[in-house]
């Protein structure tokens, strides 16, 4: 480790670790802006002791920010040690084994990670402009590669086993796990192998949208809330839907950390760029094959751990992600598009055994569905019973361009569910049940 830093130290160079073998670290190593580190093949950093970050930039920890990093055929052996930043830290929710936090024009290329835990991500990346990872394998029981707010990222030429999401696009906030909340935008998912055996998302899009503080609020276990230009996440708070009535809001002069109201509730300071919402924009997903059952969930959650729409905000603020899934072909029954949110998105050329998309509105949070079939065939030879499912509350629209079909496209939704189909002219047939 002390090796490794004073060959990286004050950034403006080129590192390369030359000779393989098994390089045990029991501290973070710190990389500098303007930098290229290349590693030979069979050079492998493993963990020796329990901290966070294997390698991480330096201005994510003391202030600042990075740019042009270049990090070329890395592998990290976790070893079982796994630990996340506790949430009052410089860095709180900075859990990448590999981590990034304020940069711009970053690359990674060639990275493996096969032992990723439960606590830790193969390789987070936050507050970026310019992101590019090409060429990884990640397994393990955490994220492959997680994304929060930040624009302009081109994922590519990786293979997944992981069980949690593969490849996660977190605009909204998820207890701890990020610095910084806001939109993750202009991006590309492709080339990528879902191998069998994962669990939760192959691609995770989610999105949330708070309030400004006001006495009397109610508030839970993560929720985000507004002081000012403060933005504030209730955390770390114990597990579960129980809500908290807040009548004193954190002081003026709370500039870092968690601050404990009267009341008991915890304010980790987040942000202070009056930031009110954040969504997933602009974002493809190409050329992938799904193996494991699983494919991409689209939520706004609303569970014991988080609450990513707050009750005061009115349904006409809700976030919308927009996203395209192009020649993507999934090999299991589950569904290919899933979730909860609000969603506009176009299918193009895909395939799956299961539904295409499958949505169910929630009751408190109304969501908008509204989904484009580009260049699509349906065959007799496709196992699934539905092609699409609609339920629950809000709104669906289903809409058909250049699709062939030699049967007919089956369409069920809830009751309570309003759903307009737009059909092309030619021989596709649709059937929507209840």
């Amino acid at each position: 480790a002390a090796a490794l830093q004073k060959a990286l130290d004050g950034g403006n160079r080129r590192v390369r670790v030359t000779k393989p073998g098994v390089y045990g670290l029991d501290r973070p190593v710190y990389i500098d802006s303007h930098t290229v580190l290349e590693f030979a093949p069979g050079a492998v950093l493993a963990k020796r002791a329990l901290y966070h970050n294997v390698l991480v930039n330096r201005g994510a920890w003391f202030g600042g920010s990075n740019e042009c990093i270049t990090v070329r055929g890395l592998e990290i052996r976790a070893n079982g040690f796994d630990v996340n930043p506790p949430p009052g830290c410089a860095a709180p929710g900075l859990h990448g084994q590999l981590a990034f936090w304020k940069v711009r024009d970053l690359r990674v290329e060639d990275y493996t990670c096969n032992d990723v835990g439960k606590e830790q991500y193969g390789i987070q990346v936050v507050g970026f402009d310019g992101f590019t990872v090409d060429g990884f394998t990640i397994r393990g029981g955490k994220d492959g590669v997680h994304l929060n707010r930040g624009r302009n990222f081109l994922i590519r030429n990786g293979r997944l086993r992981t069980l949690d999401d593969g490849v996660a696009l977190n605009a909204g906030e998820w207890p701890n796990c990020t610095p910084e909340i806001g939109d993750v935008e202009n991006g590309v998912v492709e080339d990528l192998v879902d191998e069998p055996g994962g669990e939760c998302n192959f691609v995770r899009f989610i999105s949330g949208r708070w309030q400004e503080w006001r006495a009397g609020m109610k508030l839970r276990r993560c929720d985000l809330v507004m002081r000012g230009k403060k933005v504030y996440c209730i955390n770390p708070m114990p597990a579960g839907k129980r809500e908290y009535v807040s009548n004193v809001p954190p002081p003026d002069d709370h500039a870092r950390g968690v601050w404990r109201s009267p009341e008991g509730i915890n304010f980790q300071l987040l942000q202070t760029d009056g930031q009110t919402g954040a969504t997933v924009r602009n974002v493809t997903v190409r050329n992938c094959t799904v193996q494991a059952a699983r494919g991409l969930g689209c939520r706004w959650e609303d569970c014991d751990y988080a609450r990513l729409i707050h009750p005061d905000v009115p349904p006409a603020d809700y976030p919308v992600m927009t996203f395209t899934v192009e020649n993507v072909r999934s090999e299991t029954e589950n569904p290919l598009v899933y979730g909860d949110a609000s969603i506009a998105a176009e299918l193009r050329n895909v395939s799956a055994k299961g539904q295409l998309v499958h949505f169910w509105g929630v009751d408190a949070y109304p969501s908008q569905v509204d989904v484009t079939v580009r260049n699509c065939a349906f065959g007799k030879g496709d196992s699934r019973k539905y092609d699409f499912c609609y339920g629950g509350a809000g709104g669906g629209r289903l809409t058909f361009r250049n699709v062939t079909a030699e049967r007919t496209v089956e369409v069920v939704r809830s009751k309570r569910r309003a759903l307009s189909v737009d059909l092309p002219r030619g021989d596709v047939q649709c059937n929507v049940s209840e």
